[in-house]
């Protein structure tokens, strides 16, 4: 049976993230299927073979770099989208007969062709699950809008310190993220709840006697000025944390300790699409005490951050090499920050403040 080779690639790139490809591993499948001359590709081992060197593939896919390239094949035949077909010395290369190929070494297209039903299969189930997810996602946002029209019915400012700030910081992040559609209908829940619980609020106010009524109109007019900070709990917070404003409307309460400060990163790493093992491998390269600051850096940029887990594994590569400036990336992230230099990591204590120090490089 024979299949359209690019209905084929549409669909693996629907199905990719539950065969475990990237979108780059699928585009270097693209890359390949260009040097079959045949739209149609046969089920048949044999008949559809990629001889193309490393080389010639990565100067059709605009200079990948071959040990990229490399990476990219392995992962295509570890799930058996392609096989190997390898010649005795493992070299890739055909030998005519006649007008035809009488041999061919290379890349196996037919087994895209055996699986093409399954690929079908997971195609729709992937676009199945894209239309909840954007289904989920409106409704989401029409719970948070009508949660904010709540919050200022009430003289609330959803952007100020309030008790529901780490519910709007977390509908924030789940928002941004993908295929999260559990998360999203258990956020929805959360919206609803909490504007009902202001909804009920207002109801309880407007039915008491008139001095009363008079009493709440007054409280509501004070609630419109900003609430002061409490200086005894700002004084306990670390000062390292002071600048993070993001971090701060989700977790109002502030972390007193070191274990809090992890706690609260750990929470964050999975909210902003992070995978654990990615802040682990970061945490084990800049230390347990840095890792964390670097996740609130990110946070503070997690609206400009197309994928926060490459920028957090780019970091750690640079932290590896010693080269991490720590101050430098308070810089980036456009929050007012003493700059700090290697004393300041001293003991393993919390970074203090520098202010006739230049910034150094920090070393895990």
């Amino acid at each position: 049976m024979s299949f359209d080779k690019w209905a084929l690639v549409d669909d693996l790139r629907l199905a990719a993230p539950d065969l475990g490809l990237s979108h780059r591993s699928v585009a270097v499948l693209r890359a390949m299927l260009t040097f079959l001359p045949d739209r149609t590709l046969t089920a048949l081992p044999g008949r559809a073979i990629v001889f193309a060197s490393n080389t010639t593939l990565s100067a059709r896919l605009g200079g990948m770099p071959e040990s990229t390239l490399r990476r990219h094949l392995a992962a295509l035949v570890a799930c058996g989208v392609v096989s190997r077909c390898d010649s005795p010395n493992r070299k890739r290369y055909a030998r005519r007969l006649g007008s035809g190929l009488g041999c061919a070494f290379g890349f196996d297209m037919a087994p895209l062709a055996m699986i093409a039903r399954d690929i079908g299969t997971l195609a729709r189930a992937a676009e199945r699950r894209a239309e909840e997810h954007a289904v989920l996602r409106s409704a989401a946002l029409v719970a948070r809008q009508d949660l904010f029209q709540a919050m200022s019915a009430q003289g609330i400012d959803p952007e100020g310190p309030n008790p529901q700030s780490p519910l709007i910081g977390r509908a924030r992040l789940m928002l941004r993220r993908k295929d999260n559609v559990d998360d999203l209908r258990q956020l929805i829940e959360d919206l609803e709840n909490a504007r009902k619980t202001l909804a009920d609020t207002t109801e309880t106010g407007g039915s008491d006697t008139g001095n009363e009524r008079h009493q709440h109109k007054g409280i509501h007019k004070d609630s419109e000025t900003p609430r002061p900070v409490d200086n005894a709990q700002t004084q306990e917070m670390p000062d390292q944390l002071m600048p993070f404003r993001q971090y701060h409307l989700l977790f109002p309460d502030m972390a007193r300790n070191w274990h809090e400060v992890t706690a609260h990163a750990r929470q964050l790493v999975p909210m902003m699409g992070i995978d654990m093992q990615v802040y682990d491998e970061a945490s084990a390269a800049m230390g347990p005490r840095l890792a964390p600051l670097a996740i609130f850096c990110l946070l503070e940029r997690f609206e400009t951050l197309r994928n926060p887990g490459g920028y957090l594994r780019r970091l750690t590569q640079t932290a590896r090499l010693g080269q991490l400036d720590y101050a430098r990336l308070l810089r980036t992230t456009e929050v007012a920050r003493p700059e700090l230099s290697a004393d300041n990591f001293s003991n393993g204590g919390m970074p203090r403040p520098s202010a006739n120090r230049p910034p150094a490089e920090i070393v895990s």
